[in-house]
């Protein structure tokens, strides 16, 4: 057995009382260097210092057109993204230091994607089609055939199917053409048959 003296034992315990053991990890918002626990920076500003025994972490605010939307340990700000109007995009909401801009996509337009980077035409539903759910920034226009006893003759991303004319019941008749007013056609008939009646009366 060896036998260790005391005084040895005690300058043991006080060499790890002054050079205690290195961190091997950090909390949420810190970061690791050289081997101690130096704060990250705040969302809005980047890293321009590390830490040290004797002083803190050193940061700077971002600049224009510039953010950090997390704590950090960065030392460049993101730039904020840029709305081009020839993609279709608009400012939906300028970006601060702590946050991105927001592009959303010009009247009339929709984005195509989910992080919206290009828009489209919203689409119009053509002649025997209406509209069943109109189109917004983020979904195009959603269109249905025309039902019996409803109509639509022009192409619209807005129109929905329209009611045919109101008939009494020995009027009606089954079927019917999406694209016109079944009850607007049957009155045109009529007419050219009386005008056809009228004009035979005259020869004769």
């Amino acid at each position: 057995m060896v036998r260790v003296s005391l005084p040895c034992v005690l300058w043991g315990c006080l060499l790890a009382v002054v050079h205690p053991e290195p961190p091997t990890a950090c909390s949420e918002n810190q970061y690791l260097v050289n081997n101690q626990c130096c704060d990250k920076c705040p969302p809005g500003k980047k890293l321009v210092k590390d830490c040290t025994e004797l002083t803190e972490t050193q940061c700077t605010p971002c600049g224009k057109g510039e953010f950090l939307d997390t704590w950090n340990s960065l030392t460049r700000c993101h730039q904020h993204q840029y709305c081009e109007p020839h993609s279709g995009l608009q400012v939906l909401k300028e970006g601060t230091s702590e946050t991105d801009t927001t592009c959303t996509c010009q009247e009339g337009q929709h984005c195509t994607s989910n992080d919206c980077e290009r828009c489209a035409p919203h689409t119009s539903c053509g002649p025997g089609f209406g509209v069943k759910q109109m189109a917004t920034g983020s979904s195009d226009t959603v269109c249905e055939l025309c039902p019996t006893g409803f109509f639509s003759n022009v192409s619209s991303a807005v129109e929905k199917c329209r009611s045919w004319t109101r008939l009494t019941a020995s009027d009606a008749r089954p079927g019917g053409n999406p694209h016109r007013d079944g009850a607007l056609d049957r009155h045109r008939r009529l007419a050219v048959c009386l005008h056809q009646k009228s004009e035979q009366e005259v020869k004769g």
